[in-house]
């Protein structure tokens, strides 16, 4: 298995991934149902964010086939804390076959030697509720919950 930076040529294996985890979670909350054509909208916001220096897109390969992904950015607080940037994992994504080989672990450890460059010391994800299987991830990669997002359907 090979771990790279990911090319728009990426983009359509990209994409079907994206549908698979949206499935997945849409499965657990049917807020995250995909919309027509949404892959394609996914796809374009990953094509930006591939030629984004701000971003860093990867891909996991084994035998030419991208069987992963992986998207993170800096984001930044309001200018009333002490540290206003962090980083912030977008996703990680891995086919289903392929979960549970420690894929997911090394896409994520790829990335933050790129955050540290960035000069960040803070690293955050967002975790759907439903989804236990991100949350222990997360947890083994040594996260800690310290914010509940809250919703309200009116």
């Amino acid at each position: 298995m090979n771990i790279r930076p990911a090319k728009t040529d990426d983009l359509p294996a990209i994409k079907e991934l994206w549908k698979e985890m949206m499935d997945f979670h849409r499965e657990r909350d049917e807020y995250f149902s995909r919309s027509a054509g949404g892959h394609e909208r996914f796809g374009e916001y990953v094509r930006r964010n591939i030629e984004t220096p701000e971003w860093l897109v990867m891909v996991a390969i084994e035998n030419k086939k991208v069987i992963g992904f992986s998207m993170g950015t800096i984001e930044s607080y309001p200018p009333v804390f002490q540290h206003t940037h962090h980083g912030f994992v977008a996703d990680i994504v891995v086919n289903e076959s392929f979960r549970s080989q420690g894929i997911g672990s090394q896409l994520f450890e790829r990335m933050v030697p790129w955050f540290r460059e960035q000069g960040v010391s803070r690293i955050e994800v967002v975790v759907a509720s439903a989804n236990e299987i991100s949350q222990a991830f997360w947890t083994r990669m040594g996260f800690r919950e310290y914010m509940k997002k809250m919703v309200l359907e009116i």
